[in-house]
Parts: structure tokens; C-alpha cells; sequence
């Protein structure tokens, strides 16, 4: 497994940077999976102050997006958010945990596993075109 950035999607982790939400800032990830590659096509950043909604609201945001919504970003994740991913409707979702420093936008992807337990695996950004992938 791996997920790939593409450039509008970076282009909007970007412009966080620039924005400079709060920690815990989140967004949904829009895009779609192929075989063991997950797409980022692009990121649609919640509200301010918005909290994470109940499943049953996760699912009407997923309609709304076409079934495209491949999971959730957040800046600087709190434990409190990281924990709520933890469950079944996060399940073979793509977390990102972004981070700001010295000007540059990183990147941490990981998909929410289950081995007895719910739990954040690590997997790796796909190698592109270097505007298109975060380091």
C-alpha cells in the first residue's frame, strides 16, 4: 500500500501552510484507491472549530463527495483525534498527519489497520513527479 499526492491535493496542503490552522485542523481526503495505490486527489479542510462528526455524518459527507472520501487529514493530531479514527468506519482509510516546519509541508500517511485492535500503520508516499509528492 501507498498513497500519492497529486498536485491540486498538494497544492491545498499548501495552502495550510500558509493559513496556519490550529492543531487538530482537519479535512476529508477526496480521491480513490487502485489496486494497492491510494489517490489524493484533493483535500476539502473542515471548518474551524469543527468537530468530527459520528459515523452516520461521515457517511452523508462520503455521498455527498460521490463515495470518493478515502479518509481524513488533520494538522498536528491531538491523541483525542487520533483515537477517534480508531473504529470500523475509519477501516482501510488513509490517515494523513500533516505537519509545518522551516516553510516546507510534511507528510505523514497511514492506513487504519485492525489485528485484534484498531490501529495507525504507517505506509509510504508514492515516488512522482516531484511537485506532486510531500516529503
Amino acid at each position: 500500500m501507498d498513497v500519492l499526492i497529486t498536485r491540486e491535493a498538494s497544492a491545498g496542503l499548501d495552502a495550510l501552510r500558509v493559513l496556519r490552522p490550529a492543531p487538530s485542523a482537519w479535512g476529508l481526503l477526496i480521491g480513490h484507491r487502485r489496486g494497492p495505490r491510494f489517490f489524493v486527489e484533493r483535500i476539502f479542510p473542515a471548518a474551524a472549530g469543527a468537530v468530527l462528526p459520528p459515523p452516520g455524518g461521515l457517511d452523508e459527507l462520503d455521498r455527498l463527495f460521490g463515495r470518493k472520501v478515502i479518509g481524513l487529514f488533520a494538522v498536528r493530531p491531538g491523541a483525542t483525534l487520533r483515537k477517534s479514527l480508531l473504529g470500523p468506519y475509519f477501516y482501510g482509510r488513509v490517515f494523513l498527519d500533516v505537519r509545518f516546519s522551516q516553510g516546507k509541508t510534511a507528510l505523514k500517511p497511514f492506513l487504519v489497520e485492525f489485528n485484534r485492535v484498531f490501529f495507525l500503520a504507517p505506509v509510504p508516499l508514492a515516488a512522482g513527479p516531484k511537485e506532486d509528492v510531500h516529503e
